[in-house]
């Protein structure tokens, strides 16, 4: 698949949705609410050097899982990647992009399977359309196959409240949920 017609995200339905994710990030990190990392190094809806993205899973197993694929990746240990802090964000969205519904894949042209795949080329113009369309945030399955994520683009959140909560850490693997 060679790429989506940016027009059709701006077509796509906006839903409300009331946000309850959790993230693990480095521990010491600082703002949990930043998407710095992600504009830095990109992500799986957005590119290297581009807009801060808040990375979410809908449960703590998928926020550890995302951990664990992120090692494997990496060609590193979990041990290598750890203490984790683990946050919980809550909040009220009202114009989200939801990749769990089927009539928006349709819509866009892609299917479940291109949303989960190793190469981002296509989430990422998926991405980056949405930012543009100004989606505060994209509701999808995650690529671990537990659960699902929300990429939330801080940018066009236009006065929505995202609530961070410090609710432990992971200080070995044994402590993961899954």
């Amino acid at each position: 698949m060679s790429g989506i017609d940016p027009k059709a995200v701006a077509r796509a339905s906006a839903r409300s949705l009331s946000v309850v994710g959790y993230r693990n990030q480095a521990k010491g990190f600082n703002n949990p609410l930043s998407g710095e990392g992600a504009r830095r190094f990109g992500g799986r809806y957005n590119p290297p050097q581009s807009f801060p993205v808040i990375y979410l899973c809908t449960t703590a197993e998928c926020a550890a899982a995302e951990l664990v694929r992120q090692a494997s990746r990496q060609s590193l240990a979990l041990e290598d990647l750890l203490p984790r802090e683990v946050w919980q964000i809550e909040g009220e969205l009202d114009r989200v992009l939801d990749l769990l519904n089927n009539s928006t894949l349709d819509m866009i042209g892609v299917g479940r399977d291109d949303l989960i795949r190793d190469d981002l080329t296509l989430t990422r113009q998926i991405g980056e359309a949405a930012y543009e369309h100004q989606f505060q945030a994209i509701h999808a399955p995650s690529a671990t196959g537990i659960d699902q994520v929300l990429a939330i683009f801080t940018e066009n959140l236009a006065g929505a409240v995202l609530d961070p909560t410090l609710i432990g850490e992971w200080k070995e693997p044994g402590q993961l949920p899954i």
